[in-house]
């Protein structure tokens, strides 16, 4: 699996006073996974990277993971997580 994910700094605060996170393209090569459940897992991850408080301007970051197991919000949270190894 991997994911390329190209953030742009944070923007002005949200509807809900965060920082707004844009990411211009997030790419995930998962066999199996339709395009709802693609949908869905990078809306996880996206929200789960604004919360971070991640800010800067980051070029294309590209992760690996191991073999894929688990529910929808644990693979979004490695995939966070691998992202932010990176981003920090």
């Amino acid at each position: 699996m991997s994911a390329a994910p190209q953030a742009a700094p944070a923007g002005p605060p949200d509807k809900d006073g965060g920082a707004a996170v844009k990411i211009d393209r997030l790419v995930l090569d998962i066999p199996g996974l339709d395009p709802p459940e693609a949908e869905a897992l990078a809306t996880d991850i996206g929200e789960r990277l604004a919360r971070t408080g991640m800010s800067g301007d980051h070029a294309t970051i590209g992760i690996t993971l191991g073999p894929i197991g688990g529910s929808r919000a644990e693979l979004a949270a490695r995939i966070t997580a691998a992202l932010m190894e990176r981003l920090v």
